[in-house]
């Protein structure tokens, strides 16, 4: 339980960012990587995907959250380390559990194996 999303953002993004932690875009909500602010859960993971692609993935769930609402939530998450560019880095879908995801490339490069 955290009091801010800043202050969520602290514990999950270091777990999240911390290669160790990486995996498959699996359902990867688990109890390491899910925070409660308020009513809204948070989770934050990076996806290796099969093309060795990493995705940072900040998702977001609430009673009667909007996709709006979420994206101004992502702001307050990622203002400490990532700028936000509204439209123009972030992927958003929202899932069957009501999740809002929201995507974006973490590394540069494709990973070698």
């Amino acid at each position: 339980m955290a009091q801010t999303m800043a202050e969520a953002s602290t514990s999950l993004l270091g777990k999240a960012l911390d290669p160790h932690s990486w995996g498959l875009p699996l359902r990867r909500v688990t109890i390491d990587n899910v925070c409660q602010v308020g009513t809204v859960q948070v989770c934050a993971t990076v996806d290796v995907m099969p093309t060795l692609e990493t995705n940072l993935r900040i998702s977001f769930r609430g009673p009667d959250l909007s996709p709006m609402e979420a994206a101004e939530l992502l702001e307050q998450f990622t203002a400490g380390r990532f700028p936000f560019i509204p439209n123009a880095e972030w992927f958003v879908e929202i899932d069957a559990r009501r999740w809002i995801h929201f995507s974006r490339r973490y590394t540069d490069r494709t990973l070698q194996a």
